[in-house]
Order: structure tokens, then C-alpha cells, then sequence
């Protein structure tokens, strides 16, 4: 499955366990500049940076730099991996927001 795939997978399940939630995809660019990952979350005021990897996919140097950013800003930076369980994914999600941190 490709990373869009697994993107927009995700955007119709968490959207359906929260309509309230706000999806973004950053877009890609042919050309154009790096993307510092693959999507904004923001769930009940708490924002997510999400990387979605293929099977093949791996991450970034880049990528590592700005997830480690965005948690340093006050954020959640989260990875999801073709082959996990993107309920429990969506789950973990929801206990983060309703809990205030990784568990």
C-alpha cells in the first residue's frame, strides 16, 4: 500500500472516531521543497505531526529532524508503518489527546 493509501485510510477512520478532528496532508511538489513530514493532525487543540512509511519507506534524517522539532514545539510526532494496526494507531491518538502525553 502506498503512503497516500495509508493517508487517506487514515483520514476517513479518524475522521469517523472524530469528526471534530482536522486532517491536512501536506502536498507534494515535484521540484518543490522538502516536506517536513506527511501530515498535520490537530485533534481537541493538541496538534500531531504524522509520517506515514511504506513497507520499503524509511526515515529521513530530515524527517527525524522536523518530528523532533515539533515535539520540541509542543507537539505529538507520530509514525505509522504499513502492517500496524491503524485502529490501535487511532486509538493511541485519542489517549494521547485525552490524556496529555505518550503513554
Amino acid at each position: 500500500m502506498s503512503e497516500r493509501q495509508l493517508y487517506q485510510k487514515f483520514k476517513k477512520k479518524m475522521l469517523k472516531a472524530d469528526p471534530s478532528a482536522w486532517v491536512y496532508k501536506i502536498p507534494d511538489w515535484i521540484g518543490g521543497p522538502k516536506r517536513p513530514f506527511d501530515m498535520i493532525l490537530i485533534m481537541k487543540g493538541k496538534p500531531f505531526a504524522i509520517e506515514f512509511k511504506s513497507r520499503k519507506g524509511i526515515l529521513t534524517r530530515y524527517q527525524a529532524f522536523q518530528l523532533t522539532e515539533f515535539i520540541n514545539a509542543g507537539g505529538e510526532s507520530l509514525i505509522f508503518t504499513e502492517g500496524q494496526d491503524m485502529d490501535l494507531f487511532i486509538e493511541n491518538i485519542i489517549r494521547i489527546t485525552n490524556k496529555g502525553g505518550v503513554k
